[in-house]
């Protein structure tokens, strides 16, 4: 059953733009919510958490060779932190030492990864080796899902109602067959993000992001997702990181110096913008 819905908003402070968009009932149950209160509500819990301090186990799944036909797995313990718009940091440890961080300011992104290499690979924020490489930090900042989402009419967006989910698909403009941006799955009952995924203009998948487990967290008990299987694609291969957060404090606003740039000792820099062809390239051994 399709039931246009052209309406547009305010809830509070919020303008949520929806005047074009378009919802669609797919075997729903029960009262369906407009896409503007859809929206709205869970932009006022994305903006109630504006950092986040967080314990947290990793599972890195990796290509071994630059051609992705070997993989190898860790699994490590660390921190996950970041303060909005734009600061992220997650290391990963083995026997207390590091051997894998990625972060992101507002000027520059990195990864370094020391199992068997010391590399970092690094470029500038909204540079060409940020879209390029395969694991994107302000990817990842999407996968936590605490992201606003303000519609913008002359956007192509669709909204449609399941079951269990309500489904946003935002489009990039275009006036042939536009490919879908990003696809956002909330959760119907609590409506919070439970997947997330990421294209490219070409419509090619950048990210997977599957937000498996909401818990109360702080003190004052707001649910937060503390589990997360973030799939990573580029040039064919797939970088999988699991977390799970096993202490978590969105009131314990972390030390901005932990979002400054630093070349560990002795690692070899590859600068994504300045190396294009290295762009997606893993580690080897």
């Amino acid at each position: 059953m399709t039931e246009p819905v052209l309406r547009a908003v305010a809830v509070g402070a919020i303008a949520v733009a929806v005047a074009a968009l378009p919802a669609r009932a797919g075997g729903a149950e029960g009262d369906l919510l407009p896409p503007g209160d859809v929206l709205a509500r869970h932009n006022a819990w994305a903006e109630g958490i504006q950092h986040l301090w967080a314990r947290a186990d990793l599972r890195l799944n990796f290509p071994k060779n630059s051609k992705g036909t070997e993989r190898e797995q860790h699994d490590l313990s660390g921190h996950l932190f970041l303060i909005k718009p734009d600061r992220l940091f997650v290391h990963g440890a083995v026997l207390g030492k590091d051997v894998f961080t990625v972060g992101m300011n507002a000027d520059r992104f990195w990864l370094w990864i020391r199992p068997k290499v010391n590399t970092v690979w690094t470029g500038r924020r909204g540079g060409e080796g940020e879209r390029r490489f395969i694991l994107s930090p302000a990817d990842l900042m999407v996968a936590v899902g605490l992201f606003r989402i303000d519609l913008d009419p002359n956007i192509p967006a669709e909204f449609v109602a399941h079951r269990r989910h309500y489904v946003l698909t935002e489009r990039y403009p275009s006036t042939a067959a536009p490919a879908p941006r990003r696809r956002v799955w909330f959760d119907r009952a609590m409506l919070r993000p439970v997947r997330v995924d990421l294209f490219d203009e070409a419509g090619r998948r950048l990210l997977m992001a599957e937000l498996l487990r909401y818990r109360p967290v702080g003190p004052g008990g707001a649910a937060l997702a503390t589990a997360y299987r973030a799939r990573f694609y580029g040039d064919g291969r797939e970088m999988v990181m699991v977390l799970r957060l096993t202490e978590v404090k969105p009131e314990k606003r972390p030390n901005p110096r932990i979002f400054q740039y630093r070349s560990p000792p002795g690692a070899e820099v590859r600068d994504l913008d300045a190396a294009p062809s290295a762009a997606e390239e893993p580690p080897d051994d």
